[in-house]
C-alpha cells in the first residue's frame, strides 16, 4: 500500500487528509506522506503559523521588555537601542518561518540518517513529508499558548513568562533558565508530536516501534538543544 502510494502525486484533497490526519491516525498520515509534492502544503501551513504568530507577539513582547528592560542594560541604553530591538523583533515573522524550514529539513535529514545506520530503509523525501505533516501539531501549541499569554494579560512581568507553561515546568515555578527550557520542551504538544511521528515513521518504514522512536531521538535531541542555547539569551 505505501509502495504505491509513493507513486502517486499528492492532490490537495491528498494533503488536506494527510494534514488532518496527523493529529489522530499516523498509519493514515504515513501513506499520504509518501506522494509526491504532499510535503509542500503541511510546510507552507506551519511556516504561514508560525510568521502570523510571531507578528502578533511582537508587540507583546516589546511592552513587556520596556516594562521590564534587560538587567544588562541602563534605561538610557534600552531606549536608545529600542528602535533596532522593535526591529528585529518584527522580523520574527520572516525569521521564525525561515528557521522552522531549517528545523524541519534538518529533522528529517537526522531521521533518516539514523534509520539507515538502524539499517531502516527510508527516503528522505518520504521522510521529510512525515516531519512537515506531523509538525503541524505545533500550530495546536501556538495557539494554545497565544491564548493564554492573551487572557494573562498586564500581569506578564517577564520575557520567560511568554512561553506557557504545557509541560513539566507546569509544576514547579521561579524556574529559570536551561532547566526551565528542558521541562518546557516536553509539552503535551510535544509528547503528542512524538507519538504521531514514531508510529508513523514505523508504519511507513515497516519496522518495529522501538526502532521507529530510536530513529527519531537524535532530532528531539537537536531541538532540545537549540531550545536550551536559547534560553541563555533570555533575560532573567
Amino acid at each position: 500500500m505505501i509502495e504505491e502510494a509513493a507513486s502517486e502525486k499528492a492532490t490537495f484533497s491528498d494533503a488536506l487528509s494527510g494534514m488532518l490526519n496527523a493529529f489522530v491516525d499516523p498509519q493514515a498520515t504515513a501513506k499520504q506522506a509518501v506522494k509526491k509534492g504532499f510535503w509542500i502544503w503541511p510546510l507552507l501551513i506551519l511556516c504561514v503559523a508560525v510568521g502570523i504568530y510571531s507578528w502578533l507577539m511582537a508587540p507583546i513582547t516589546l511592552q513587556v521588555m520596556q516594562t521590564n528592560p534587560p538587567p544588562n542594560l541602563t534605561h538610557e541604553q534600552f531606549e536608545k537601542a529600542y528602535p533596532m530591538i522593535k526591529t528585529m523583533t518584527y522580523s520574527g515573522a520572516i525569521i521564525g518561518p525561515v528557521f522552522v524550514v531549517l528545523i524541519v529539513l534538518l529533522s528529517a535529514w537526522l531521521v533518516n540518517l539514523t534509520c539507515t545506520v538502524l539499517g531502516v530503509q527510508t527516503k528522505f523525501r518520504h521522510v521529510f513529508s512525515l516531519v512537515s505533516a506531523c509538525s503541524l501539531i505545533t500550530i495546536l501549541q501556538l495557539v494554545a499558548s497565544y491564548v493564554v499569554i492573551r487572557m494573562k494579560g498586564e500581569d506578564i512581568q517577564s520575557v520567560q513568562e511568554l512561553q506557557p507553561p504545557f509541560g513539566l515546568d507546569i509544576f514547579f515555578s521561579g524556574l529559570k533558565g536551561p532547566l526551565l527550557a528542558i521541562l518546557n520542551f516536553f509539552s503535551i504538544f510535544q509528547i503528542w508530536y512524538i507519538l504521531i511521528l514514531g508510529l508513523a515513521l514505523a508504519y511507513m518504514a515497516k519496522t518495529s516501534k522501538g526502532k521507529a522512536f530510536a530513529a527519531i531521538t537524535p532530532a528531539l535531541l537537536v531541538q532540545l538543544v537549540f531550545r536550551v542555547l536559547g534560553s541563555f539569551f533570555q533575560q532573567s
